[in-house]
This record gives structure tokens, sequence and C-alpha cells, in this order.
């Protein structure tokens, strides 16, 4: 018997399957019950974790743990029930590393919705945790992100490239999209090639100006990555080429699709500005291929542009 039999659909659904610290102690007793005890069926599993001597077995959730250890394939009932290597190497003594690695394996095999937007540049940027979902995993404490960095690269690895590059893209579009409203005629050279140094073209009777964007989240808005090209243009066309920030709402890349009533700020840099950060090369000191700036807030400018209204791009693919 599962516990598709045992337990209504409904209650199923409103179960939570984040690894608090009461979920990861009953897996802890699953766990242990069903390597020591030959239990012949799910009732008989819950029961023997009744049975472990310590006080809080009676008020974990044992029934719901056991449905989501047989949910994602950590346990499995056959003619007793089983439970994988990697759960049972967790199994010997309920410490406080034990239940962290357990909470670990819980989220690569049940990642919340948020894990994917969470890691942004290979560090945990927890406005993207729904504040009860936080809350829960407080007992982390410092923990809290290198478990979830680590879960995130399990799961996604390069695919995090992706999604900062459909960031970017959406940043273009948005960019563009107002330019148009304007009736500036731009022109993405961004699609073209890299060698421009910049991502958008605007053209005068008099010059050409170049536009580089940059989109952000909060959590990033104080730094920008430029290239070591990118940076040779800016120097070269001077007052003709600046960075174009816009900053997008996290809940935006948590529902993976961005609007115009995501975009927080849009605000300029100018080249001058990046020069005037920027060490000079010496025998002692020589830029590679790419930098980081951290400019003041003194430094940006307010940007007139507005993205249309009707602007909507999704972040999936």
């Amino acid at each position: 018997m599962t516990f598709q039999q045992l337990t209504p659909t409904w209650q199923r659904a409103a179960m939570r399957d984040l690894p608090s610290r009461g979920r990861c102690h009953a897996t802890f007793l699953l766990a242990y019950s069903a390597r020591v005890r030959r239990c012949v069926g799910a009732e008989a599993w819950i029961t023997a974790a009744l049975e472990k001597p310590t006080h809080m077995a009676a008020s974990l959730d044992l029934r719901g743990t056991a449905e989501l250890l047989l949910d994602v394939g950590l346990a499995k009932v056959e003619d007793v029930v089983q439970i994988t290597h990697e759960l049972a190497k967790l199994d010997q003594v309920a410490d406080l590393s034990t239940l962290k690695g357990i909470a670990r394996l819980l989220i690569v095999r049940r990642p919340p919705d948020w894990l994917r937007a969470s890691v942004v540049e290979g560090r945990l940027t927890a406005e993207f945790i729904p504040a009860p979902d936080l809350e829960a995993l407080s007992w982390l404490g410092p923990d809290l992100d290198p478990i979830i960095v680590a879960a995130y690269r399990q799961l996604y690895g390069h695919r995090d490239d992706e999604l900062l590059k459909r960031i970017g893209d959406a940043g273009e579009l948005m960019i563009m999209a107002a330019l148009h409203a304007l009736n500036r005629q731009p022109r993405h050279v961004s699609l073209v090639s890299d060698r421009f140094g910049y991502d958008i073209e605007l053209n005068s009777q008099q010059d050409r100006y170049g536009l580089e964007i940059k989109a952000v989240v909060p959590t990033t808005a104080d730094r920008v990555l430029l290239s070591r090209h990118e940076f040779d243009v800016a120097a070269r066309m001077e007052d003709r080429w600046k960075i174009v920030q816009i900053t997008i709402s996290s809940i935006a890349v948590v529902r993976g699709v961005v609007c115009a009533a995501d975009v927080l700020n849009i605000r300029e840099l100018s080249s001058s500005a990046l020069v005037q950060m920027a060490p000079h090369d010496t025998a002692m000191f020589q830029w590679n291929e790419s930098a980081e700036f951290r400019p003041p807030d003194d430094m940006w400018v307010p940007s007139d542009l507005e993205v249309p209204s009707s602007f909507s791009f999704s972040l999936r693919g």
C-alpha cells in the first residue's frame, strides 16, 4: 500500500515540502526505522518511527514526511520499506550536521519554486525566497546560503548562464521598446555582434551613440560588470557612450515573466564616470577580460526612458 491510497488528494496538495527542522527530523526517524526494522508496508513504517524513544516523534508529521520520501524516490515500498543509499548515509546520528544534510537532499529532490531564481551570480539572493519559506529554513543559520547554492548548482549548473542571458535580453528589449516609443529609431546591434562594445545604437545627423544595457535585480544594482572591450569602446567614444541600467523586480524573476510594471528603476552612467573609477594599466596592474565596478549612487543620473505598459517577456525561453 502507498500513501496515494492512504491520504486524500486535497490533503496531499496542502502539505508543505520544505525541509523545516521538523521535516528533517521526521525524515531521520523514518530512515533509521526502515534500516533497523523490517517494515512491511507504509503503516508499519510509521508505527516503527513513532516507537523510536524520542519525545519529538509523536509531534512530527511522520505521515506527510513518509509520503514525501515516497513521492521523491528516497523510499519505496516493495516487500518491505527500502530507502536509497544517499538517505541511508544520513540515518546514523540525529545531530545538526545530519539534519542539514537531509535538508540539502530534500531541496534537491523537491526543489521549491523559487530555487532557480534565488541564486544570482553564484550567491543566494534571499529576497527571492517568500518570507514564510525563509522562516521555515531559518534553523539552517549560516549554512542556509551554502546549502541553497549547492542544491542549485547540483540541479541547474550551467543553466544559470541561460537565466542571466534571458534577464539581459529582457533589459535590452525593454530599452528598445522605450526608445521606439520616443521615435528614436534604435538599432539593436548586440543581435548582430559583440564587436560594437554596446547593445543599442542611436544615430543622429552628426554622430553615433552607444548604449550598453545592464539588467539587474535590486541586490545586484550596486555593481556593473564590464568587459575590457566594452570599457575600451566607452573610453574611445567618450560622451557618446553610456550605461543604461534597468532594475527588474525579483518577483518577476520568480514568476518567469517580466512586464513593464516590474521595472523598479532606470538610470544612466556616463563613460567618463567609468574611466574615472578604473585604474590605468601599469607594470604591476593590467586588465584581464572583465572588471566589476561599484559606482556610488551620486555617479548615476535618472533616465527619462519609460517602458511601454504593453511590454511582456518570458524568462523561461
